[in-house]
């Protein structure tokens, strides 16, 4: 058994060395690869400081909008709607007018009546007029 033993522990030697040596270097590689990426890290750094100098004084001023082109176009526009606004029918007039003869009826048979209406209307008006004033003076 010892002769077994020997042997497997020779290799297992080996493979741990082996392991050994290429944590090694794996550290060497990342201890590398820190430095380079801190290097570059430093020079992004300067970039941007850079940057900041040159471009962070800059102001920019725009020119004033040329608004001329939608003025004239609104008061076009405008200007259509008021034409239209005109050719639209106009509204209603109220007026209040007291006809005695209707405009859709002219017969002769409907003006005697209304005017015998009327005249009566009036006769009855001054008779009851002239009955207060006689009765007033009799009363008091």
């Amino acid at each position: 058994m010892s002769n077994q033993q020997t042997p497997e522990k020779t290799v297992i030697d080996e493979v741990v060395e082996s392991l050994i040596k290429k944590t090694e270097l794996l550290e060497k590689e990342l201890s590398t690869m820190k430095e380079a990426l801190l290097v570059k890290e430093e020079q992004t750094q300067a970039l941007l400081t850079s940057f900041e100098n040159k471009f962070g004084n800059m102001v920019i001023h725009a020119p004033a909008p040329d608004l001329s082109e939608i003025n004239t176009s609104l008061k076009n526009a405008l200007a259509i709607i008021n034409q239209n606004m005109e050719k639209w029918p106009k509204p209603l007039k109220k007026e209040y007018r007291f006809l005695f003869f209707p405009e859709q009826l002219r017969s002769v048979e409907y003006v005697k009546a209304v005017l015998t209406r009327v005249i009566l209307c009036l006769l009855s008006f001054v008779f009851l007029i002239l009955a207060y004033l006689l009765m007033d003076k009799h009363i008091q």
